[in-house]
């Protein structure tokens, strides 16, 4: 009867141990899927043929692309970390039950010269002994020196490190896509300008066979037209294939194929300017890389805390408490040990590990310092691109009217058949109005790019669409304008 209730004790507690290895896996994910998702974000449905915002366009991306998630495990694992340091201070209870199963020598403690020729000497071992113990036994350290507590405040900080990193990696996701947005509308841009210049050089090549024909032209005209359709034909293959590249190219980044969808650019950017300093001053606070090298250092400081508590004794207890026992002595129904360690002499592997955690240390602090000088660099390099980025759309503007001056005079004087009205020279400012054209198209999209390059260097870079607030769930703690416009917040990570 005892055998029996021990049998289905024993199924019971496997049973619990079945229960508590099942793990939610929604949950699991949806731990770091709330760092990078807006309270009521939701994930936009993009049909074919439907226009594609930039917004849409990260927002697909923030949902899908795995570079974000990738580094969302990374920070579920911090957490698992921490949780596992915790279990250090906590006792452990485990059921080790055993058999025991052997053949023991006979009681006449020898075998007999004839008996060791015979079956008799198979008899001398035939007696059996067997005997079943069912332990539950238990184990707490009860001291370890500072070595569990540092460890659970490095596994604290390493939680807020890799936190920002995941809120890094999507900024980074982030921008790439914006960088490929544009660059797809800066080659479709292209493209048509170049199918309109394919269109007037097409009509400018029957035109100048026509003269020709007509004894009014030169067979140096007509070759030279032809000769420049063809360049701008193979340029409007060349604008052509970047429109390919750059589509596929933003269906990986944002996880879903969005070759066929027209894009829409709602972006804009702002006029008015903060001085750099302070926008300087707001990506120091706002930067995740940055905040994860803070953390990190803090990291390496409690490491090094871990590290020298191993010169410090540590205590543990252990108890079994036998539920079943048949072994000797039987009647004993438990037993309990408590032991200390005191390391004395260990090699020198502990000085080791101690020199090892002060190195990790340094070189977490020279990555901190590193990573707060290189945001203040990338900030100034984003601030100075938008401002000359401002100054060279406005003299491309200039540049665009005086090229089709330009044109116009050399066309009239051509058809007029003036003495300065050649053919080489309409030529001429034919080529500079379509360079003009092209570079005015493309000027206006850089501009954008700077402007969302500035915002990903300060560290504001969101879902939205710049100019608007971004998403927060945890506020700095000062506003963080955009440009100098709108105040927005960003979540950075907890020091």
């Amino acid at each position: 009867m005892i055998r029996i209730r021990v049998v289905l004790m024993h199924v019971c507690l496997a049973g619990l141990g079945l229960l508590a290895g099942c793990v939610n896996q929604a949950k699991e994910v949806a731990k770091y899927r709330e760092v990078v998702q807006t309270p009521g974000q939701v994930v936009p449905s993009i049909r074919p043929g439907q226009p594609l915002s930039l917004e849409d366009a990260l927002l697909l991306a923030n949902e899908y692309n795995e570079r974000i998630n990738l580094q969302g495990e990374a920070y579920l694992q911090s957490l698992i970390a921490r949780d596992r340091a915790a279990a250090t201070f906590l006792p452990t209870i485990s059921l080790a039950p055993s058999y025991l199963r052997q053949d023991l020598p006979s009681s006449s403690g020898s075998v007999s010269a004839a008996g060791a020729s015979g079956g008799a000497a198979a008899g001398a071992f035939s007696a059996q002994k067997e005997r079943t113990d069912v332990i539950l036994g238990g184990g707490w350290n009860a001291f370890n020196g500072p070595v569990a507590l540092a460890n659970y405040q490095a596994a604290g900080k390493t939680i807020a490190q890799r936190r920002a990193l995941l809120l890094d990696a999507q900024a980074a996701v982030l921008i790439d896509v914006a960088h490929t947005f544009y660059q797809a509308l800066r080659a479709e841009q292209s493209v048509e300008v170049l199918r309109n210049a394919e269109n007037t050089q097409r009509t400018n090549v029957s035109q100048q066979q026509a003269r020709l024909k007509s004894g009014l032209g030169k067979p140096l005209d007509v070759e030279q037209a032809r000769a420049q359709l063809s360049a701008t034909r193979v340029s409007l293959l060349n604008a052509q294939n970047d429109v390919v590249n750059a589509r596929v190219t933003l269906s990986f980044l944002v996880g879903v194929d969005v070759s066929g969808n027209p894009l829409r650019d709602d972006a804009q950017v702002p006029e008015a300017m903060a001085p750099l300093e302070e926008l300087q001053q707001i990506a120091q606070r706002s930067r995740q890389d940055l905040a994860a090298a803070r953390a990190g250092v803090v990291a390496a400081r409690y490491q090094v805390n871990a590290a020298i508590g191993q010169y410090f004794p540590s205590v543990t207890f252990n108890f079994n408490y036998y539920l079943s026992r048949e072994s000797i002595p039987t009647e004993s129904e438990w037993n309990a040990l408590l032991s200390a360690n005191l390391p004395i002499f260990t090699g020198g592997a502990i000085y080791a590990n101690v020199r090892n955690a002060w190195s990790l240390f340094r070189q977490a602090k020279l990555l901190e310092s590193q990573a707060r000088r290189q945001v203040i660099q990338e900030v100034a390099t984003a601030y100075e691109n938008l401002r000359v980025s401002r100054e060279r759309l406005q003299q491309l503007g200039e540049g665009v009217r005086y090229a089709k001056g330009a044109y116009t005079l050399a066309k009239g004087f051509y058809e007029a058949g003036l003495k300065e009205g050649t053919y080489l020279n309409l030529l001429i400012a034919t080529d500079q109005l379509l360079s003009a054209q092209l570079q005015l198209a493309s000027e206006r999209y850089n501009q954008k790019v700077f402007y969302l390059n500035l915002l990903r260097a300060m560290g504001t870079l969101s879902t939205r669409l710049p100019g608007e607030a971004a998403p927060s769930t945890r506020p700095t703690t000062a506003p963080a304008p955009e440009i100098g416009l709108k105040p927005t917040t960003r979540p950075v990570a907890q020091p």
